[in-house]
């Protein structure tokens, strides 16, 4: 391209841009392009320009990421919600003691069993109600393998054994009072598995595993309208220590988890220790969540980092929670890890090492192995916990105490009173205020607010608008590439309309008259 046309776009580029900066209602860009304007003047105003742009579009690309990376917000919804409208929570009691000396002895007088004994029986029952004991056992894990096998006598011969020889909820509640008054709450109970082995769960969600027998009992949650210990749940439980056979604590008495009743109890990891004579006061702060609609529908479960209600199901549990998810994503992975005979339900005692290291795999790195992600909707409870010695002075003339006392037939003597200092222990579980709190998980920014947002920061920056933004696209495209454009259509036009005359005419585009009569005459 000849030097002169290059200095001609460059001339006329330069007029472009000049034009622009002194029309546009950009900030600042006036003051650069101004005739007879100091270069002092123009240089400030380039570097004030360049902060703004600079100030503009940091905190913008700010704001993009936040709308990318956190499109969601929880806030208060109401701190006064009423508490009829959250379900009273469920209570998981684990009794330390997993194994009823007496109920042992009873099973083990099936003749399937006579040729084992009461100590290797035992050892085999520690085994299965706590897995850590597994690592590092795997050479007496395969005897006692091997062992069974040899009697014919199967895994789920072994589970039945540990079923029925397990300290029933029955035997463990002595007595139940609900909203003040007392009530022969055991319907409300269920026989169903934790993390700590088998265990009662006091308005359990409905769970069933119809090839281990074991189902919940079919009853409506609960729910309460008032707050304190009144109108609660108060629980008189007998850990019976004299009938201790396998334990898997360093302590006598139990394990308490309070939770939501779709949640699956993982008692071993969040639950709290309630020892024999002592009387504990759990009161509970009632939290709620729910989403809006555009959570749900515009923002994806890897945005917003919350699992919506009915996005995920699960295998093994009806309703979704973040503990069932974790607890059958572990229970998976042991299936592929440990793969036992075809047809049995239950793993062999010879898997048990594997089993424990597949579980703590998942417990040291769970988001590696599983995707389980919180319910944007829950319900959870803040719990404050309190003690005090049980029983106290004057328990034996109230009328909790005599009806103890007939119901499992005690001594009203000192002997009585000495039993319940060394066995039992009391819990009560209610409402702390009289109402709960309510969250809201909702779009951090819509678009609207978004752009809203960009237009703030723009505006604060450049004083960009959408007009300036309008203003710069019509010098771009209107004023200066189409223009470019058709200039250089027509001129390629020319040049082809040049080369489609005859050899003797290139040099003249425009024929003249006199052209065109010689032409025709030499035609002719």
């Amino acid at each position: 391209m000849p030097s002169r046309q290059i200095s001609m776009q460059s001339q006329k580029a330069g007029k472009a841009v000049k034009e622009f900066c002194d029309t546009t209602s950009i900030h600042g860009l006036k003051y650069i392009t101004e005739e007879k304007s100091h270069w002092l003047k123009r240089v400030m105003w380039t570097l004030v320009s360049l902060a703004g742009i600079f100030f503009s579009g940091y905190f913008c690309w700010q704001m993009s990421n936040k709308w990318v990376d956190s499109p969601v917000l929880m806030s208060l919804d109401s701190n006064r919600y009423p508490l009829k409208n959250i379900p009273f929570p469920a209570v998981t009691i684990c009794n330390v003691n997993k194994v009823s000396k007496t109920k042992l002895l009873r099973v083990m007088e099936d003749p399937r069993y006579k040729d084992i004994t009461y100590e290797k029986m035992q050892k085999t029952l520690r085994y299965m109600t706590k897995l850590d004991r597994a690592i590092q056992n795997e050479k007496e894990l395969d005897n006692l393998s091997g062992y069974y096998k040899s009697l014919n006598i199967s895994s789920t011969d072994l589970f039945d054994v540990l079923k029925e020889s397990a300290p029933s909820c029955r035997d463990m509640v002595m007595d139940c009072i609900r909203l003040g008054v007392p009530s022969p709450c055991i319907e409300y109970f269920s026989f169903l598995p934790t993390d700590d082995g088998i265990c009662c769960t006091f308005n359990g969600a409905k769970y069933e595993d119809s090839e281990l027998d074991i189902r919940s009992n079919e009853h409506k949650k609960l729910h309460v309208g008032g707050n304190g210990y009144r109108m609660g749940l108060a629980l008189v439980l007998d850990a019976d220590i004299e009938d201790y056979s396998v334990t898997n604590g360093k302590f006598d008495g139990f394990k308490v988890l309070v939770h939501t009743s779709e949640e699956f109890p993982d008692v071993a990891d969040r639950g709290f220790v309630l020892g024999p004579g002592s009387e504990t006061f759990v009161g509970v702060k009632g939290i709620t969540t729910f989403n809006t609609e555009e959570v749900a529908k515009d923002v994806t479960p890897h945005q917003r980092k919350y699992q919506v209600e009915g996005e995920k199901k699960l295998k093994f549990f009806p309703q979704y929670s973040r503990s069932a998810c974790t607890i059958e994503c572990a229970t998976q992975l042991m299936q592929e890890r440990c793969k036992s005979d075809k047809g049995t339900k239950l793993c062999d005692l010879a898997l048990y090492s594997c089993i424990s290291d597949a579980y703590e795999d998942v417990r040291e790195r769970e988001g590696q192995f599983c995707s389980c992600l919180p319910p944007c909707s829950d319900v959870w409870y803040d719990p404050e916990i309190s003690y005090a010695n049980f029983p106290g002075r004057g328990f034996n003339l109230t009328r909790t105490f005599k009806r103890l006392v007939a119901g499992r037939n005690l001594s009203s003597s000192a002997d009585g009173t000495e039993y319940f200092k060394s066995n039992v222990a009391v819990l009560h579980v209610y409402y702390k205020d009289k109402t709960g709190v309510r969250y809201k998980t909702d779009i951090r920014f819509g678009v609207e607010d978004f752009i809203s947002a960009m237009d703030g920061l723009l505006g604060l920056g450049l004083g960009l608008s959408f007009i300036s933004v309008f203003e710069l696209f019509y010098f771009l495209c209107l004023r200066w590439v189409f223009p470019s454009s058709k200039r250089l259509f027509r001129r390629r036009s020319e040049e082809v309309d040049c080369h489609s005359l005859p050899p003797g005419n290139k040099n003249n585009i425009w024929s003249s008259t006199s052209t065109i009569g010689t032409a025709v005459s030499v035609s002719f």
